[in-house]
């Protein structure tokens, strides 16, 4: 379990040190909404990705 929320909040660190500085209480919290947001784009993706399949599979027909 452990290893589901370190990779996100790791990537989300990556984006937040471009905004503000890693001594701030800011960036703390500017990872974490980074993370939110990435994981709600996910959890999107997942519940629309049959119908886009269905999509780009009829397209080429």
């Amino acid at each position: 379990m452990y290893f589901f929320v370190t990779i996100p909040l790791a990537f989300a660190g990556m984006i937040a040190g471009y905004f503000v500085s890693r001594d701030t209480l800011r960036f703390t919290l500017l990872q974490t909404g980074i993370a939110l947001v990435m994981l709600a784009a996910f959890i999107t993706l997942m519940i629309f990705l049959p119908r886009l399949w269905k999509q780009v599979r009829h397209r080429r027909s």
